[in-house]
């Protein structure tokens, strides 16, 4: 049985797909598929919700870490977090935890 696609919705535990590698790069974190082709380069932000993707943590979850981190951003950072997982989705990189 494969994992359901994220909705990038409050409640849903976003998971990595199998496969897919992270490398950090100084400050930034490279994604790579599994035949190590580069897809994309994550800022410090978007690194700490690609490690969230582990099939425990919500989305919301997510956001209160960031925003327990960032509090003069808490405006912005629930679009974003959601805007991140959705990129994520659209790449392939992550789907959702399986029930």
């Amino acid at each position: 049985m494969h994992p359901e696609p994220v909705r990038a919705e409050g409640g849903s535990r976003p998971v990595r797909r199998e496969g897919a590698a992270a490398v950090e790069l100084d400050d930034n974190v490279a994604l790579y598929d599994d035949v190590g082709q580069l897809l994309i380069m994550l800022n410090s932000s978007a690194a700490v919700i690609w490690e969230g993707c582990d099939g425990r943590t919500t989305v919301d979850d997510m956001v209160r870490e960031l925003t327990a981190a960032h509090p003069d951003d808490a405006a912005l950072i629930g679009e974003d977090v959601r805007q991140t997982v959705r990129k994520l989705i659209e790449l392939g990189l992550v789907v959702d935890a399986e029930s």
